[in-house]
């Protein structure tokens, strides 16, 4: 971001002051170092203004008010707002009288930030208010800029914000089956979001800058973006459990239907096991069954339960159900409780195997994949996932993956379970290409797939 100020050269000191206060991001045009020996003065700093910064910030004070070059620097600032349709010139008050006295009608009635003595605290003051001002200018400005180029017809800036965020949803959407090892290329990707009609108006270098504003401010965390291509380095909780949500459904309604009174569940991490833990919670409620026991490692899973028991009133040892969840560290980006750390695994019981060896084993699981390892098996990208998973299988009689189809076209690096363990994939049949691919890899081994 360039800012230019707009000053009398009495108020150098108090520039220079609040230059330092600023982050390095933040670039101040100053006459003194942008200027060199015998540039024309008009020239230069009306194309300064006018071509070369994102805004331009005025010191009123009865000196500014007089001078000739101020006045200037505020008309070609003015004009420049009318241009391009948007507040360009933001006022610092250092004296109220002159502020009250300043007739330019450019700049009467605006909102203004006020110094009136120059101490160190009210600099340091002056100069966090302005940080938050300019941004929140540049984040309003980004909104309608994005607005204007991509659909004339959004009206306001909430529109806007919807409308980048579902930009970004998109892209995630589309990207999320591409790993490092197969990333999507950004003019792919680009050609996509057209066919899909998420934009319209703007071309490629536009995309890339939009693009890049995403993933500054966070729309797109987990995913990486080399200039050419992009792929998913990790999945992020909060957006996966947007993504497939009526196959998730399905997935989770054909899952509970394998559960009887009295059983031992696994329910592994993951968005889909989450809709699967919903779908327990109202046969519970619904007394299609009783007497489960439930061990889990997704804290959101463990919620869900648990939030059932207490809208139903349920007393400590109730007949129902019973939760356990096992012992470990907690992932930000998944939720799921995981045994990576060598504290953990050395002092506390904290993973499957030594909760369900006591209660018998398991009598099913169900698990998630993060996608294919070759053609030999179910794999993730971690090696403590792989441990975790693969220590549900072993202490299991009956193992189910729950997965929708578009996880059968991501590989991954760390499998974590075989085809021929007697796996069985409950899924849908919406992609016939997908699934004709799976059952043939599937085929001549023990792994079978179940449809919702």
């Amino acid at each position: 971001m360039k800012i230019f100020l707009s000053h009398n050269s009495r108020h150098k000191p108090l520039v220079r002051e609040i230059k330092r206060c600023l982050p390095e991001h933040i670039n101040l045009w100053i006459d003194e170092k942008e200027l060199l020996i015998g540039d024309n003065l008009d020239t230069s700093i009306k194309d300064a203004i006018e071509t070369n910064t994102d805004f331009v910030i005025i010191f009123i004070d009865s000196y500014a008010i007089k001078s000739p070059w101020v006045l200037k620097e505020v008309d070609w600032a003015t004009n420049h707002e009318k241009e391009i349709g948007r507040t360009f010139l933001l006022p610092i008050v250092l004296e109220k009288e002159a502020w009250d006295n300043f007739q330019h009608e450019g700049i009467k009635g605006r909102k203004h930030l006020i110094c009136e003595d120059f101490s160190e605290n009210n600099v340091r003051n002056l100069a966090n208010n302005l940080i938050s001002e300019l941004f929140a200018w540049l984040s309003r400005d980004q909104s309608y800029s994005i607005k204007d180029k991509l659909d004339p017809k959004l009206k306001t800036l909430k529109d806007a914000e919807s409308f980048t965020a579902k930009l970004a949803d998109d892209i995630r959407l589309l990207v999320y089956p591409y790993r490092k090892e197969e990333p999507l290329k950004l003019a792919d990707l680009f050609k996509m979001l057209k066919d899909k009609k998420s934009i319209d108006l703007i071309g490629f270098e536009e995309f890339l800058t939009l693009l890049s504003k995403l993933q500054q401010q966070g729309f797109l965390a987990g995913l990486i973006n080399d200039g050419e291509e992009i792929y998913v380095k990790q999945e992020h909780y909060a957006w996966k459990t947007a993504f497939f949500t009526d196959t998730k459904k399905r997935i989770a309604k054909k899952a509970v239907s394998f559960i009887e009174s009295g059983y031992t569940i696994v329910l592994d991490s993951g968005s889909t096991t989450l809709e699967l833990s919903k779908q327990i919670c109202i046969g519970l409620k619904s007394k299609i069954f009783e007497d489960l026991t439930i061990v889990t490692n997704s804290i959101p899973a463990a919620t869900e339960l648990l939030n059932l028991a207490s809208e139903m009133g349920l007393e400590d040892k109730s007949s129902l159900f019973k939760v356990y969840i096992v012992g470990g560290r907690i992932r930000p980006n998944s939720l799921a409780i995981v045994d990576d750390e060598k504290l953990f695994k050395e002092n506390t019981p904290n993973n499957f195997e030594l909760i369900l060896k006591p209660l018998g084993n398991a009598d099913i699981a169900f698990i998630g994949t993060n996608g294919l390892y070759r053609d030999l098996g179910f794999a993730v990208h971690n090696d403590y996932e792989v441990k975790t998973k693969g220590d549900i299988i072993k202490f299991s009689k009956r193992n189910l993956i729950l997965a929708d189809p578009s996880k059968f076209k991501i590989k991954e690096q760390k499998m974590f379970a075989t085809f021929e363990q007697n796996i069985e994939i409950i899924t849908i049949r919406d992609d016939d290409e997908i699934i004709s691919n799976l059952e043939k890899i599937i085929s001549n081994t023990s792994t079978k797939i179940i449809f919702a």
